[in-house]
């Protein structure tokens, strides 16, 4: 009988890594495939370590002698008899529901002919070293589709593709070294579909020995022009949208790499936009010269759009708002929720177009080095603004520099706790927002051999919500529950709207709400049992809705302390959250919230419905968890001790 899906894994003195390699994909969930594995001619121990495995799930085939990844990886296709080919390399780790996820989706999405995943890197110890962002942050099938023809953003070893399209296309002698963005182009080419799972379902292993390695220690740049010159030979007399984009960008990486400085930098100002460019910069520097040496803390922020962390930016700025303060905002707002509360308390300079542009950039930099020379009582505070870490090098030693964490990112993604990490030593105090982000920042600390010394500069301040008059919250005969924050990937805002359709289902009188950018993450099968708001920028519908819910959902993989369990307790709303981040140490299980330990996502949209059976037929018990969460709200999140913190701090 034919497996559903034949995983292919050419190896080639892969013998350090190949029995890990080999294990991961025995221990898949999904147990219905074939392992075809082929021994590149190799010299090592390769081959007895293929053997020492006894599963009658795994072929081995042998080449007689080395014929390279190309004609190796072409005979697993003709040796294949899936109805999904999958590839693996010998020196990566799928995760256990790799192959599962892949083919749930490819049985569901039938217009889809290769379905990539994300990846994490892993060094030769296994230990997570990032990810690739070319793969990282490219992610629907526009974006895989547009941005392909300029460089490559599927992961190889991720990908599983149907049979059909494999053995139609193969893989091209004449791409070597890139033979599998050649193969991604010669899909798009034939108008197929390539789609990318959101989530890191392979660890991809850099390494001295590796093949990655070895050619990316070459001009990558030169490399590159060589493969879009190979590959628009090869497709000379097709007239197609990819072979044109892959013209396109042919032709601004010659200019790229021929190109003298002037000339790259005149293209990059003609995207940015000249007049663009120029307005932001006439304003700054108007803003600067105003200001003079009166400012009294620079403040360097990335956003002042809607969110729980500029809510709390907006609290620091407030603080000092009878000075001088200047706020940098340093990235692109998507809103400009909190832009008046910014700018009542300080001038705000937005100069996010500034950094785009080496020249500006400099010049801003500059300027801030000379702010602070001219001003040696200067204060500057920064919070996941990468172009702060970046100014602190080159300011006098003596400048006071202070910086907030709210919480560190995925070990594998790149966050301000890493951007930091050079200048630990120069930064005079640092907050956090919770006791287990100051661990977090230990362990960091002594991961990358930083002085721990330099912890004793830590200082933990808990944010603070506004607390309503306590009013005694009626039970009506609907139980409301609450979802408020952003449309993100570590939120698992599906495994909510899953409970709302269990919930729905088993016809519990429960409704479901939900406030943010949420598009996209609720899969359809639940829209019709979820209430949308969308975004709510009015204090006043959002405290409505606070008002009348009675339990708050938060599903996340990781959090630091979010605002919303704060507002949410503050309102005699009861969290039901997951343990992570900083959680627990402000909501006690059965005591003023639900806390769920599950790590299963199926398992934890069970527990979301258990909590909320539970306070649906407990109204004693919901009624106790509501007002203890009031109760602590207002011994812990006052916006008294929040202010006279930072007063101090900054002063």
């Amino acid at each position: 009988m034919k497996q559903k899906v034949s995983v292919i894994m050419p190896a080639y003195n892969a013998a350090l890594y190949i029995k890990e390699a080999i294990q991961s994909i025995l221990d898949q969930t999904f147990t219905d495939f074939e392992l075809i594995v082929i021994n590149d001619g190799s010299s090592d121990e390769t081959l007895s370590c293929i053997r020492s495995f006894s599963d009658k799930r795994i072929r081995l085939i042998s080449n007689k002698k080395n014929l390279g990844i190309i004609a190796s990886r072409n005979i697993g296709l003709d040796a294949a008899e899936g109805e999904y080919i999958a590839k693996m390399d010998a020196d990566d780790i799928s995760l256990p529901n790799r192959l599962e996820r892949q083919v749930n989706y490819l049985n569901q999405n039938p217009d889809v002919a290769v379905l990539a995943t994300k990846l994490a890197i892993i060094d030769s110890k296994g230990i997570l070293n990032g990810v690739w962002p070319e793969d990282y942050y490219v992610n629907s099938r526009a974006q895989i589709k547009a941005t392909l023809p300029r460089t490559n953003c599927i992961g190889q070893p991720t990908v599983m593709m149907r049979a059909q399209t494999a053995n139609a296309i193969r893989y091209n002698k004449n791409y070597r070294y890139n033979e599998d963005w050649g193969f991604w182009l010669d899909v798009l080419a034939n108008g197929e579909v390539i789609a990318k799972l959101d989530e890191v379902l392979l660890y991809y292993r850099v390494h001295g020995r590796s093949t990655t390695v070895r050619e990316n220690g070459r001009n990558v740049a030169l490399k590159t022009i060589r493969f879009r010159t190979k590959y628009l030979f090869q497709n000379m007399f097709k007239r197609n949208s990819i072979v044109f984009s892959v013209s396109r960008a042919l032709a601004l990486d010659m200019m790229k790499f021929f190109a003298p400085t002037l000339l790259l930098r005149f293209f990059k100002l003609l995207k940015i936009g000249p007049f663009k460019l120029l307005t932001a910069y006439v304003k700054v520097r108007g803003q600067l010269k105003s200001l003079g040496s009166s400012v009294s803390h620079l403040f360097f922020f990335p956003f002042y759009h809607s969110g729980g962390a500029e809510k709390v930016h907006a609290g620091i700025i407030e603080t000092v708002a009878d000075n001088n303060p200047l706020v940098f905002i340093t990235d692109c707002s998507s809103n400009s929720a909190f832009l008046k509360d910014f700018s009542v308390g300080a001038t705000v300079a937005e100069v996010q177009v500034l950094l785009q542009f080496g020249p500006t950039y400099r010049w801003l930099k500059n300027q801030i080095t000379r702010m602070c020379k001219q001003n040696p009582n200067l204060i500057l505070f920064g919070c996941n603004s990468r172009f702060y870490y970046e100014c602190i090098p080159s300011l006098p030693e003596t400048t006071r520099t202070l910086d907030l964490i709210h919480a560190f990112v995925h070990e594998y993604e790149d966050g301000p706790e890493k951007w930091s990490l050079s200048v630990a030593n120069r930064i005079v105090a640092r907050v956090v927002i919770s006791e287990n982000t100051k661990k977090d920042l230990e362990i960091l600390y002594l991961k990358n051999k930083v002085d721990t010394k330099l912890l004793e500069r830590v200082s933990c301040i808990t944010n603070y919500v506004e607390i309503p008059v306590f009013e005694t919250k009626p039970v009506s005969n609907i139980f409301h529950v609450l979802y408020v924050g952003r449309g993100s990937t570590e939120k698992r805002i599906h495994l909510i709207s899953g409970a709302a359709r269990i919930c729905a289902q088993t016809k519990l009188p429960v409704l479901f709400h939900f406030v943010g950018d949420t598009a996209g993450f609720i899969p359809e099968t639940d829209i019709t049992f979820c209430k949308i708001h969308n975004e709510v920028f009015d204090s006043k519908k959002l405290n409505e809705l606070y008002k009348q819910s009675h339990a708050l959902i938060i599903a996340s993989s990781r959090e630091g302390f979010p605002m919303v369990i704060m507002e949410a307790m503050a309102n005699m709303v009861v969290p039901i959250a997951t343990k992570v981040g900083g959680i627990s140490t402000h909501v006690f299980h059965l005591e003023n919230g639900l806390l769920i330990e599950e790590k299963e996502e199926q398992k934890i949209i069970e527990a979301i419905v258990a909590s909320v059976e539970l306070l649906l037929n407990d109204k004693q018990k919901w009624q106790t968890l509501s007002n203890s969460a009031y109760l602590y709200a207002t011994q812990h999140f006052k916006k008294d001790v929040f202010f006279n913190s930072y007063r101090k701090l900054l002063s």
